[in-house]
C-alpha cells in the first residue's frame, strides 16, 4: 500500500512545502560575538542598552584598554546591527566608551594553496575559510572597550 495525498488537498500542500523549503535556505546565521579581557574585570556590568559611546579613533585622553570585542556576521548585515552588538557587549564590560578599530566586509577571493607548503591550487568548494582567510564571505567588527583613567574633557 502506498500513501497518497488526498486530491482535494494536492492543491495547497506544494506550494506549503515549497514555502518551507525556501524559508529554511533563506535563514541566515546569527552573528557571533566575543569579548577577550585585557585588563582585570574590576568593573560592574552596565545595562545592554546603556549610553555607550562609539568613537571611530582611539582618544586623545588617558585610557586604559579592558577589553577587545568582536562581532562577526552575515557580509550583508546591516551597519546599525553590528554596532548595536558591539556596544551591548561594551556596556557588559562596564567601560567608558567604545572605539572602532575595524568594520569590513571580506569579499570572496581566490583560496589558493602555497606550493611551497606541498599542495597545488585548491577550489574554493575544496575549503569552507575561516574568518579572515581569503575566501570567507562575512561582515567583521573589531574593538576596544576602554575605561578613562581620568574624566574626559568636554
Amino acid at each position: 500500500m502506498t500513501w497518497q495525498i488526498p486530491s482535494r488537498r494536492r492543491s495547497w500542500f506544494a506550494p506549503i512545502l515549497l514555502a518551507a523549503l525556501i524559508g529554511g535556505c533563506a535563514q541566515r546565521d546569527e552573528p557571533e560575538t566575543a569579548i577577550s579581557w585585557l585588563a582585570p574585570q574590576n568593573r560592574a556590568a552596565k545595562p545592554a542598552d546603556c549610553a555607550m559611546p562609539v568613537l571611530a579613533q582611539l582618544p586623545n585622553a588617558d585610557y586604559q584598554e579592558i577589553a577587545i570585542v568582536e562581532v562577526v556576521d552575515d557580509y550583508n548585515a546591516d551597519d546599525a546591527e553590528i554596532e548595536g552588538l558591539a556596544r551591548r557587549k561594551a556596556c557588559e564590560t562596564g567601560a567608558d566608551a567604545l572605539v572602532i578599530l575595524e568594520n569590513q566586509r571580506q569579499k570572496a577571493g581566490n583560496a589558493t594553496m602555497n606550493p611551497a607548503e606541498g599542495g597545488a591550487k585548491a577550489h574554493a568548494a575544496d575549503h569552507a575559510p575561516d574568518v579572515g582567510e581569503v575566501g570567507h564571505k562575512g561582515r567583521i567588527l573589531n574593538a576596544v572597550a576602554i575605561t578613562y583613567k581620568t574624566a574626559p574633557s568636554k
